[in-house]
């Protein structure tokens, strides 16, 4: 799948921001369910995870193998950058700015690349195929929470 992830991604960077902006301010704010997330925080924390894995995808390709990768706090992240309070322009520019990085930084990895080995928390070693995979199964999953009635891929 990732000699797919690169237009996966760049069909995504197309479609979000066109459905994004059909809601209603109050639609984007309103949790999703008592005591979750409305749509523009779980973009929010489409973009945190951007944050870190951008960086680990940088980082695998320079750090001793395996690369340890270390969990963050999803909730502080989303908390801490106040989605919540923020328009929907500035988290869609953050979430496209970030997700273009990305695609700057896998758009030309050779196979040899692909398969460079992190480890995660848990202790399973993966590749640097199975981690970009992972990411966009992440995103998908979460875009489909937000448009349940879209089918992005």
């Amino acid at each position: 799948m990732t000699l797919n992830a690169v237009p996966c991604i760049q069909v995504l960077l197309q479609e979000v921001p066109q459905a994004f902006r059909s809601l209603t301010h109050a639609e984007a704010l309103e949790p999703l369910a008592p005591g979750k997330w409305s749509r523009l925080q779980i973009l929010g924390h489409l973009c945190d995870s951007a944050i870190n894995n951008v960086s680990r995808f940088i980082q695998i390709s320079y750090e001793p193998q395996p690369l340890l990768l270390f969990p963050y706090e999803q909730n502080h992240w989303v908390a801490a950058q106040r989605y919540s309070q923020t328009s929907v322009e500035e988290v869609l520019s953050l979430w496209l700015s970030l997700n273009q990085s990305i695609l700057r930084v896998i758009s030309d990895l050779k196979p040899a690349q692909l398969s460079l080995s992190c480890k995660l928390p848990n202790g399973d070693n993966v590749t640097f195929q199975w981690l970009i995979e992972d990411y966009l199964s992440h995103m998908v999953h979460h875009l489909k929470q937000i448009f349940p009635d879209i089918d992005f891929l």
